[in-house]
């Protein structure tokens, strides 16, 4: 009994670990699906024909009438039931009342009349990819000469430059706090943090004379570049986290050779930090890209939209062409996927160790 025993218990035991695998991946792949579920339907539509969109019930793959060539001119194809019950493919030449015109695609000669209530649409699959070519050459203010690439343009200047600002401002700051005692440090850091509770709404029409009126900065980049170089305090935070467990016998071992503190932060602390500095550049690069509010102050000229204004202009057209509205939030979408991807390793060992325990 007591062998039985000794076999059955890691038996169970592998069972019931198997299924708690189980059930965590298949609680993932759940969530994770429906996540994803609105940008495959999202980039359904942008491969879709305007007909297509409005089709009830809707199609998930993009799909059009079949049609027939005939002397150069093409026909819908449809599936026409008789009263006996037999099917046989027809082309549609046009309609009359209640009735359609057809003919049997291999006697293009012959015609006769149908009620349209025998006629079944035929449909397949087609990508429409140059909805993409479409939604990108074509201006979205006729006479300016805009486009979604004047858009993308801008975004990424923005974008580079915040991270740059980010980076450059946020990293010394950091080090500061963490590394380097001083009078005062701990408090004038809590002071520092108080500033994520300022709602952006409360500085918004300050920072608008600020820039517009008094630096004369209206409808250029710099009220949304020249800010990220003055360092902010959630950023400050997670480099600061992180700088805190690295040894700090790495640095009384580089001080005992000669190096001084801008030599241990840029030979020492800098190497060992590209984890965070990686989520960090994705966290700004993000908020950057994705941002509505900023541009919509400071930006008056289409010529400077950027991405997120220039979807919301496109839509707020009289005549919405969904499908290349469609096209052009994947195009807007793709970059912030390729970011993660590429960088989902350090953004997620960043996320990690900052808050780790510090050393």
């Amino acid at each position: 009994m007591a062998t039985y025993n000794s076999y059955q218990r890691p038996f169970s035991v592998k069972v019931r670990k198997f299924f708690e695998q189980f059930g965590k991946h298949a609680l993932i792949w759940t969530v994770g699906i429906l996540f994803f579920i609105p940008f495959i339907w999202m980039a359904s539509t942008s491969l879709k024909t305007k007909i297509d969109i409005g089709r009830i019930p809707p199609n998930f793959l993009p799909r059009e009438n079949k049609t027939v060539e005939i002397n150069g001119q093409s026909f819908p194809v449809f599936m026409l039931t008789s009263v006996d019950g037999t099917s046989k493919e027809v082309a549609v030449q046009g309609y009359e009342g209640s009735d359609a015109i057809v003919f049997d695609p291999a006697n293009p000669s012959s015609t006769m009349n149908v009620p349209k209530d025998t006629l079944t649409e035929i449909l397949i699959v087609k990508f429409h990819w140059e909805n993409y070519v479409n939604a990108m050459t074509r201006a979205s203010r006729p006479g300016m000469d805009v486009t979604f690439f004047t858009y993308l343009k801008n975004s990424l200047i923005i974008a580079f430059f915040c991270i740059i600002g980010t980076l450059l401002s946020c990293t010394p700051v950091a080090y500061g706090f963490a590394r380097i005692p001083f009078p005062g440090r701990d408090t004038l850091f809590i002071f520092v943090l108080a500033t994520m509770m300022l709602p952006f709404q409360v500085t918004m029409i300050p920072l608008f004379k600020l820039f517009n009126e008094t630096l004369r900065w209206g409808d250029t980049f710099l009220p949304l570049i020249v800010p990220t170089f003055f360092a902010n305090a959630w950023d400050i935070f997670l480099l600061r986290q992180f700088f805190r467990t690295i040894p700090s016998e790495m640095s009384d071992a580089a001080r005992v050779d000669g190096a001084n503190e801008w030599q241990i932060f840029t030979r020492i602390i800098i190497p060992l930090s590209i984890p965070v500095i990686s989520t960090i550049a994705v966290f700004t690069f993000l908020w950057a890209w994705n941002d509505f509010t900023g541009p919509l102050i400071y930006l008056q000229s289409h010529q400077n939209y950027t991405m997120a204004l220039g979807l919301q202009d496109f839509q707020g057209q009289r005549e919405i062409l969904w499908n290349q509205l469609m096209a052009a939030s994947v195009i807007f979408t793709v970059p912030i996927i390729v970011a993660f991807f590429f960088l989902q390793k350090q953004f997620i060992q960043g996320i990690k160790l900052t808050g780790g325990k510090e050393g």
